[in-house]
């Protein structure tokens, strides 16, 4: 699921740059992230954490499933086209 999650992520031309390993995936963005992790957590119920001011850090659980990864990949590709 991880190599799954980054692969999608990477295909987002949204001016952000993904690396990790596994399931430990950091999305680097050249803006402050804060009102995407806002709108991800309370437009959408998913948490994530963080690095500096630019930087959403995924760790999900092992437990991952695609499906799920699908469910946060929406929310984050609707999360990007509103800011």
């Amino acid at each position: 699921v991880g190599n799954y999650l980054m692969k999608k992520l990477r295909s987002f031309d949204a001016g952000f740059q993904v690396r990790g390993k596994g399931l430990m995936i950091g999305v680097e963005f050249k803006m402050p992230i804060k009102k995407i992790r806002q709108e991800l957590l309370f437009k959408y119920g998913i948490f994530t954490g963080v690095s500096g001011q630019n930087i959403i850090r995924l760790l999900p659980p092992l437990s991952l499933s695609i499906e799920q990864a699908d469910l946060f990949l929406e929310a984050f590709g609707k999360v990007l086209s509103d800011n």
